[in-house]
């Protein structure tokens, strides 16, 4: 996959998938053996497919801002400026109504044309600080 045709195809996954809710972007972005390093998803597609539902309920208006969407080779990083409004639960807390932004910066690796590998670092102080879980 040359470098624009992986930028194009991690920013329509992440659109079809935090914006439209299209859960069925996972069988056809991830790879079979797909491993997220963030502790907060369970192994494989499966564990992603979770956690991206997690989001729709309590975050289902999310609004990416790619920033930044760069590739090289077998590696995609995108750095995105989220909004959205917690409408929901979310990570246990009930919903506020309160307004979210927070920053990520995700690296993807690829294989046989399908994401199989992610890291990410996510600024999640705002939405800590907004959601009065530091006082």
């Amino acid at each position: 996959m040359d470098n624009e045709t992986l930028k194009a195809s991690i920013v329509e996954f992440r659109r079809r998938l935090y914006v439209d809710h299209d859960l069925t972007a996972i069988d056809r972005y991830l790879h079979p053996e797909f491993r997220s390093h963030n502790a907060l998803v369970e192994p494989g597609r499966d564990g992603y497919r979770a956690f991206a539902a997690g989001f729709h309920q309590g975050l289902p208006d999310m609004t990416p801002d790619f920033r930044h969407v760069l590739a090289d080779g077998d590696r995609v990083v995108t750095f995105i400026h989220w909004q959205a409004t917690h409408t929901g639960p979310f990570r246990g807390i009930p919903a506020t109504g309160k307004k979210l932004a927070f920053e990520t910066a995700d690296l993807f690796r690829v294989e046989d044309g399908l994401f199989i590998e992610h890291w990410d670092i996510v600024d999640r102080l705002p939405v800590a600080t907004t959601l009065g879980m530091f006082r």
